[in-house]
């Protein structure tokens, strides 16, 4: 025997929220100001540019990856090939 399913998206009592389009609501507190020294503002600067420069560095493609020796023999028998095949049509001509 097959029971029925309630659908609860179909229930006619649920309240639908007012939208408040426009309405500017401020804030409850507002953040904390923090005063830096010109000094520890120019240390935290160097220091995070520092970190960022040494991240750069271990990341780098060109530091990190070599060119597999296959990509060099490929690309060599292929030059070899392509010669070969214009030294033949020279020599018939």
């Amino acid at each position: 025997m097959v029971s029925s399913v309630q659908n609860n998206s179909l229930i006619p009592n649920t309240k639908v929220s007012q939208l408040n389009i426009g309405v500017l609501n401020p804030p409850d507190n507002f953040q904390k100001v923090v005063l830096y020294s010109d000094a520890e503002a120019s240390q935290q600067f160097k220091q995070l540019n520092r970190d960022v420069c040494t991240l750069q560095k271990k990341v780098a493609f060109e530091e990190t990856k070599k060119t597999p020796k296959s990509v060099f023999w490929i690309v060599g028998s292929a030059c070899a090939v392509a010669l070969g095949f214009l030294i033949k049509k020279l020599i018939r001509h």
